[in-house]
């Protein structure tokens, strides 16, 4: 019977089977040896005598968090302790469009701002919304806030992912109270969220699933220069119009994305964030 792999290690996983019903099951070594190791979210033939046989090819897969075949990933970004950053925000978006993942992007806290930041957070969201990308203005404490969002992930294999202390969980919550996912608590001292959720998991919401994933407090971008300079948020639709085919819009002559940058098309601050990550 087909299963998606839902939680678990590598001894054990609990799948949840195409007919709704849950299972432990063990993997057959043979099965790792030939296509290594398996991934929350893995799709997987499972026997009656509930022991993984088979993996079905991936469409996507991330190392960071561990999971796979996911339909959206949804960037979690607190605007309120933490502070928003502009840059963890575009340095997670460069991973993600490298996975080729679609990426939804999630303001939390933001009952906690003044006026004046609030606006200042929604003209960050519509300058994403120009790239593309989907974005969204929430509190836990405001179910208007919850039910655009509810609304978009329902039906859709889909990951909370964002740093520490940026309120995966308690989101999470405010979809489903039921799900009761343990909440961290942010660090004056530390400057930043304490670790809660220690591992990837699947929950069934609304004909789809949702994956609570470890926070971070530090990302290692795994690409090379030249893939930063394509998949680097809004920059893939100008790259192929600069004038060297290599062009890592720095200070290359004839550059589109630099061009673009003149005009305001694409964001100054963005753009620092961008030889940022180059010099990374």
């Amino acid at each position: 019977m087909k299963a998606t792999i839902i939680q678990g290690t590598k001894r054990e996983y609990q799948v949840l089977k195409e007919d709704g019903t849950k299972a432990f099951c063990n993997v057959r070594k043979a099965l790792i040896f030939a296509s290594g190791p398996l991934f929350i979210g893995d799709e997987v033939e499972v026997s009656e005598l509930n022991t993984i046989d088979s993996r079905s090819e991936r469409k996507n897969l991330l190392f960071r968090p561990k999971i796979a075949n996911l339909d959206y990933a949804v960037l979690v970004c607190s605007t309120y302790k933490p502070g928003f950053s502009s840059y963890l925000l575009d340095k997670f978006l460069t991973y993600l469009n490298s996975c080729y993942i679609k990426t939804i992007i999630v303001f939390t806290k933001v009952d906690r701002l003044s006026e004046e930041e609030r606006e200042n957070i929604k003209s960050i969201g519509e300058y994403y919304a120009s790239l593309g990308y989907k974005y969204y203005l929430t509190s836990k404490n405001d179910e208007g806030s919850i039910s655009p969002l509810r609304e978009c992930i329902k039906g859709h294999k889909i990951a909370f992912m964002g740093q520490t202390g940026a309120g995966k969980s308690s989101l999470i919550n405010a979809l489903d109270p039921s799900f009761n996912r343990a909440i961290g608590e942010y660090s004056e001292a530390l400057g930043r969220g304490k670790h809660q959720t220690k591992e990837v998991v699947l929950l069934e919401y609304l004909g789809g699933l949702i994956g609570d994933t470890p926070g971070f407090s530090s990302f290692d971008l795994p690409l090379k220069v030249e893939e930063v300079s394509y998949f680097f948020p809004g920059y893939d639709k100008f790259k192929l119009k600069c004038y060297y085919s290599n062009c890592l819009h720095i200070n290359e002559k004839e550059c589109e994305v630099k061009r673009k940058v003149e005009e305001g098309i694409l964001s100054k601050e963005n753009y620092e964030n961008y030889l940022k990550l180059i010099k990374e």
